[in-house]
């Protein structure tokens, strides 16, 4: 018969690892991420860690986007704990650029290597949260399963929240009742929900983008990866009022547009290759509605990151359409999306280099990094060249597709000059002449035959629409 997991309080936390990693120096705690954040078992640590009793091995937290508060990375508490983040919010990037975290860069695909058998972030701690099953009994990961079966594997005491508030969901995400260690059922928080998109009244400029990538990208069956923001929405808001069908879903983040997709029968997954009839994800985020949606819904599914975002999978599922963001964008056709400048560092690279690299053929799909021409503030986010000392997430020898709301660059097999000159065509007017002209004045840059800077180059499509931009 299979043991069940020892029921504790949250408090009981430090006392359990410090009776376990006696004589340690130091513990490795991999911690589920994103709606499932564990936060009052993160909170109870924390209060140990800053009452120093009982005695704790130095931690180092490692995961994914934390949601909510995530109280170890406040200052003064880094010489007994540091947070090693693949992908950050807020706290912990200002965390990371005032010298309080660590950014650990990891493609999503990568991730299970990361934290494996022998390597450096081997965890010897899970906490995570579960949900269970009344009709079964069985413990499910609920909205994040990304690592956590390869943590589990691994870690030595496995620690969850049982949440009531998390829906059970089906595929990789079903954990037996003897990987856990410790359950902590009393003062759990419920997992983070957030308000649905409005589909019906997209921001003019991203509705832009939509439309360009809807028209000249998505045809019927085709395989999605989208994820979550004002781009992605504006995306799937115009597919929605397009009239495709058999569409499928491949992706790392299912959110509540592919909930929406898949509701309106849009979204079959009739035509995919693997996992046919299903929807397959690693991380569940939005509305309380999309929670409900997903409970026990055999054709939404949950896989490992190192499965979603896996070069043979992706290929499998061809054609194939993944829709990213980013930062910024230079003339040679890099893109960055995990630091602003070598001095500010934002987020992470997720699975974005994953995806660019699994369709790198045109025969198996299309890789879009869809961006605003400027930031919130004006500035350009197409520049000459990208600041020197920051990490790509595609270099100009990737084949992507740069869509603004001024039209789309198809880089694809384009020399550099003819690069140059595509992404400068759709960047925001008040620098595209500038950005043309340097082009046009770099004895460097070889041009293509008969360019002229009032020529629309090879491998640009402009917005033909009627929907106006101030």
């Amino acid at each position: 018969m299979k043991s069940e997991p020892k029921v504790i309080e949250r408090h009981e936390i430090g006392e359990i690892l410090a009776a376990s990693f006696q004589g340690r120096d130091t513990v490795t705690c991999y911690v589920g991420s994103n709606s499932a954040t564990p936060t009052a078992s993160l909170e109870a640590l924390t209060d140990v860690i800053e009452a120093g009793s009982p005695k704790l091995p130095f931690l180092k937290m490692v995961h994914l986007l934390l949601q909510g508060p995530v109280p170890y990375v406040n200052p003064g508490l880094q010489g007994r704990v540091m947070a090693y983040s693949i992908f950050s919010g807020e706290s912990v990037r200002k965390a990371a650029n005032e010298g309080r975290a660590y950014y650990l860069p990891c493609t999503l695909a990568n991730l299970d290597t990361l934290i494996s058998r022998g390597m450096k972030y081997e965890p010897d701690v899970v906490i995570m949260k579960v949900s269970k099953s009344p009709h079964t009994g069985e413990y499910s990961l609920g909205l994040s399963v990304e690592a956590l079966h390869t943590a589990i594997d691994y870690a030595k005491i496995v620690i969850a929240e049982l949440d009531l508030s998390m829906p059970f969901t089906l595929g990789q995400s079903v954990v037996d009742a003897s990987s856990i260690d410790y359950l902590i059922q009393e003062g759990v928080k419920p997992v983070y929900a957030f308000d649905a998109p409005d589909f019906e009244n997209l921001p003019p400029v991203e509705k832009r983008i939509g439309e360009l990538i809807t028209e000249h990208f998505i045809n019927d069956g085709v395989t999605l990866q989208v994820g979550i923001g004002k781009i992605p929405d504006a995306v799937v808001g115009t597919i929605k009022d397009a009239g495709f069908k058999d569409l499928g879903v491949q992706t790392e983040l299912y959110g509540d547009g592919l909930m929406m997709l898949q509701n309106l029968g849009i979204v079959t997954n009739r035509r995919k290759r693997a996992n046919m009839g299903y929807s397959t994800t690693s991380l569940i985020m939005g509305s309380r509605e999309l929670y409900d949606f997903v409970h026990m819904r055999a054709s939404v599914q949950m896989r490992p990151c190192s499965y979603t975002n896996g070069t043979e999978t992706i290929r499998k599922n061809a054609p194939f359409i993944s829709v990213n963001t980013a930062i910024g964008v230079d003339l040679f056709g890099n893109v960055w999306a995990d630091f602003v400048d070598p001095r500010r560092y934002y987020s992470g690279v997720g699975g974005q280099p994953d995806f660019i690299r699994a369709i790198n053929d045109p025969k198996i799909g299309v890789p879009i990094i869809a961006m605003k021409s400027t930031t919130n503030k004006g500035g350009s986010k197409i520049v000459e060249r990208h600041p020197a000392g920051i990490s790509l997430t595609a270099s100009a020898c990737d084949g992507v597709v740069i869509v603004t709301e001024y039209g789309i660059a198809d880089l694809r097999g384009l020399s550099v000059g003819n690069k140059a000159v595509a992404i400068a065509r759709i960047a925001h007017p008040s620098v595209r002449d500038d950005l043309l002209r340097n082009v046009y004045d770099d004895p460097m840059i070889t041009k293509p035959y008969g360019f002229t800077l009032d020529k629309i180059p090879y491998g640009v499509t402009l917005y033909q629409g009627n929907i106006p931009i101030a």
